[in-house]
């Protein structure tokens, strides 16, 4: 028998899973905290990333006991665009800056007006940001600095979670005119490998309960192992990730990108392109406002017999946006169906408003792929979010078409079957639905999707008057 561990960088925690890779089942799983610092608009966190994953790995060792010497590999998931200044071995030097950090924007600006602005570069201009304040040996990303935890020494970065920093993730290569025009050396930053790729060992598999020749297989983002444990791996599907904030991803034969819509492409491991784009909506949109501290799920028969909303909204927790509008400066809006800026009058009322927003963003995002060349056939539901019924039959409604949500599924269920894949446990697509478990499909709701489609033409018709005005 053979396990396999997903670990997930969240966040807000590290969370892993211990997957059986015969009978795709989770035998074991366990998360710890990671907290987040907001403070004058920066969003930090400590660099534990590493200590808290050996933890929550000794933990799920324990958890297994005799088990535990059945674990074979293991493969690393986090946020896009999180970068960490390090020592030449790998250990953080400084806290983590956020993918929605606003440090770096005058690197973004630079890099625009040098004719670079085809492919993502916040990270690379983050870490631009960090090298001129207080230089490191090198600027890595979160996965990165718990491979280095586990293998004690500085592995190479896989080509998705360095997606953002402008590479070209097929030939796997640094953008020189990138590096030159931020003044970065290239020595500063990782070597590159596709994802899915056995890339060394963990180094004291002892300490932390498990057997000797435990392979380290370079992982992928959240948002991509979040699709790859939905089963949404091959053309034609579309996939929606619904936690703190959504991200859109779908698959395609050719390389989609647009700078000016926020889209971009992972390459898969078999090859095959990923592009989609991350949105600051979300579930993060419920804990600012009237609905902050509010638990949804206590909610939901309220929330249920409310009805559509009387105020349209492109829910944002805070200024900015990444995708499918791209805006330092946008915070969003909330317009009474009559388009009017009006806020929604209580709690439930917001709780509604937010989740019938965040389904627009996600129609008008997959409507940008589409008009982009993308083929949709299969549109999938994951992260968190996913676990409310209502939100789910909200997104199918405002959609107009039939939606499979993952029961179950998740970013670290993703990793394990990434680690399995690259420890040659089989092709993805065969344990990505291995591993993902139940499969439900969510109809739109016959009453909803005649309201919802005036509510949505209401939200377009906000979004010209924003473009109307310079956005």
């Amino acid at each position: 028998m053979t396990i396999v561990l997903g670990i997930d960088l969240a966040t807000s925690d590290v969370r892993v899973r211990a997957v059986d890779v015969e009978t795709g089942e989770t035998v074991s799983e366990f998360g710890l905290p990671l907290p987040v610092s907001s403070a004058g608009g920066r969003r930090t966190q400590p660099a534990r990333h590493g200590e808290l994953a050996l933890q929550a790995v000794s933990a799920v060792a324990a958890d297994l006991r005799g088990r535990a010497g059945e674990i074979r590999a293991l493969s690393i998931t986090g946020t896009s665009g999180t970068v960490v200044p390090v020592d030449g071995r790998g250990r953080p030097l400084g806290d983590a800056v956020l993918y929605d950090d606003p440090r770096g924007d005058q690197e973004q600006r630079r890099l625009a007006e040098a004719g670079l602005g085809e492919r993502p570069y916040g990270a690379l201009s983050r870490a631009a940001w960090m090298h001129a304040e207080s230089p490191a040996a090198r600027y890595v990303f979160t996965p990165d600095v718990a491979v280095a935890a586990f293998a004690g020494r500085l592995l190479p970065s896989d080509t998705s979670h360095a997606l953002k920093s402008g590479i070209d993730p097929v030939a796997g290569s640094w953008d020189s005119r990138a590096l030159a025009a931020l003044a970065l050396p290239r020595e500063c930053m990782p070597e590159l490998v596709r994802p899915g790729r056995v890339i060394g060992e963990v180094a004291d598999p002892a300490a932390l309960g498990l057997s000797h020749g435990v392979a380290i297989v370079s992982g992928m983002t959240d948002g991509s192992t979040a699709q790859i444990a939905t089963g949404a791996v091959m053309p034609g599907d579309t996939v929606g990730v619904l936690g703190t904030t959504l991200v859109l991803k779908a698959v395609s034969r050719v390389d989609i990108v647009d700078g000016a819509r926020g889209v971009y492409s992972h390459v898969s491991p078999e090859g095959l392109f990923w592009p989609g784009g991350a949105s600051n909506t979300g579930a993060g949109a419920l804990r600012v406002g009237s609905t902050a501290g509010e638990d949804p799920a206590l909610r939901t028969p309220e929330i249920e017999a409310f009805g559509p909303a009387d105020v349209v909204s492109y829910p944002l927790p805070r200024t900015g946006e990444r995708f499918p509008v791209v805006s330092t400066t946008f915070e969003g809006f909330f317009r009474g169906v009559d388009g009017r800026e009006r806020e929604p009058g209580t709690p439930i009322a917001r709780f509604r408003t937010v989740y019938e927003g965040v389904a627009f963003v996600e129609r008008f995002g997959l409507e940008q792929l589409s008009a982009l060349g993308v083929d949709r056939q299969r549109h999938h539901l994951a992260g968190g979010a996913a676990a409310s019924g209502l939100w789910n039959r909200i997104r199918a409604s405002a959609l107009g078409r039939p939606v499979i949500v993952s029961a179950g599924a998740g970013s670290a269920l993703g990793a394990a079957a990434l680690a399995a894949s690259g420890m040659g446990g089989g092709p993805l697509a065969v344990l990505a639905q291995r591993f993902g478990g139940t499969r439900v499909t969510v109809d739109p709701d016959s009453a909803l999707v005649g309201p919802l489609e005036d509510r949505y033409q209401v939200f377009l018709e906000a979004l010209r008057q924003q473009f109307a005005r310079g956005l």
